[in-house]
């Protein structure tokens, strides 16, 4: 019998065409033991159906909880999740079914770092404000708005992991001084990495930009508050690459209107999509992407490699690698 899986049918863009290219399929396609086909991309959690009838998933936004797997033919074996993030598995409940649970940190780790610095450079040189100035026939006024430069900068860093480490490393020639929060990581270990370890508050003290490369997950989980922004310098900025429930939107929003910081890059947010009512929207210091900042044709076809790899070492019984739960 066939090895059957299931991609996310989120995963197809508008032209009917998987957004990771049509390369990384080639490795299913091959292969005479494994079927393949496109999910509902409608839906938002997996059904029982569906791990009733599937033995390997390519997940990316639906969720796998608890109630996905509880049916007696339930024949799920594996949830390749796409991207470096699980927070939407309910990893405990898959290891109670003996399902395996994978991510793509290797594919993911550069084009985040990237995404990071460029968030860091379109806030210091104001890239769109002077956009603005073009477009609206204000060339002149170009004079009010000076960047910042970042040569006698400290950048603070939140989580110094697989992506964290990568941005530290890009990001050396560009400051002054970096310093970075990770408590799993002893202070040799950051300095190895080229930073200096702080304690959260300190970091806030000290740095000019913020940038926040840390899992959500229950210790995470609005580490960013009030609290954090008020010992931050009122020229500084903060920039989240990680989950937005880390940071306290409503604390952040109350900073970035009264100005108790200079502005914030946001690819992640509380709530996606954003509401239309959401008060960031409204707000003149802030970049905002729809968690895809880090999105390339490179990024993609990458992670769909990485992914599709674990499940094809699942099939043929190899070491697996990237095993979250």
């Amino acid at each position: 019998m066939k090895f059957k899986v299931g991609i996310s049918g989120d995963l197809i863009n508008s032209d009917g065409i998987p957004c990771f290219g049509l390369k990384p399929l080639e490795n299913f396609k091959i292969r005479s033991d494994i079927d393949f086909e496109w999910m509902d991309p409608s839906i938002k959690e997996l059904t029982q159906d569906m791990t009733a009838n599937y033995d390997g998933i390519l997940l990316n936004l639906p969720l796998a909880n608890f109630k996905s797997i509880q049916r007696e033919d339930c024949k799920l074996k594996i949830i390749a999740r796409f991207g470096v993030g699980y927070d939407s598995v309910d990893v405990k409940a898959m290891k109670q079914k003996n399902i395996v649970v994978t991510n793509t940190p290797n594919a993911v780790r550069r084009p985040v770092a990237v995404a990071a610095l460029t968030m860091i450079f379109a806030l210091s040189g104001k890239i769109f404000k002077k956009d603005h100035l073009v477009r609206s026939g204000n060339w002149n006024d170009r004079t009010n708005h000076m960047g910042v430069g970042l040569t006698q900068k400290v950048l603070g860093v939140i989580g110094a992991g697989n992506i964290g480490s990568e941005f530290i490393r890009l990001s050396r020639p560009f400051f002054k001084d970096i310093v970075c929060y990770d408590p799993y990581l002893s202070k040799i270990q950051i300095q190895e990495k080229g930073a200096k370890k702080l304690e959260l508050s300190e970091l806030a003290d000290k740095s000019d930009f913020v940038v926040v490369l840390c899992n959500l997950n229950q210790e995470t989980l609005n580490l960013i508050d009030s609290g954090f922004f008020k010992r931050m310098k009122p020229t500084a900025y903060i920039i989240n690459m990680s989950r937005g429930p880390v940071i306290n939107e409503k604390d952040l929003i109350e900073a970035l209107q009264n100005k108790i910081i200079n502005g914030a890059g946001l690819d992640v947010m509380s709530e996606e999509p954003i509401k239309n009512h959401n008060e960031l929207l409204m707000l003149e210091n802030t970049i905002l992407t729809p968690h895809a900042l880090c999105w390339t044709d490179e990024c993609f076809a990458d992670i769909a490699n990485e992914a599709i790899s674990s499940i094809l070492n699942f099939v043929d019984k190899k070491e697996m690698l990237n095993i979250v739960n």
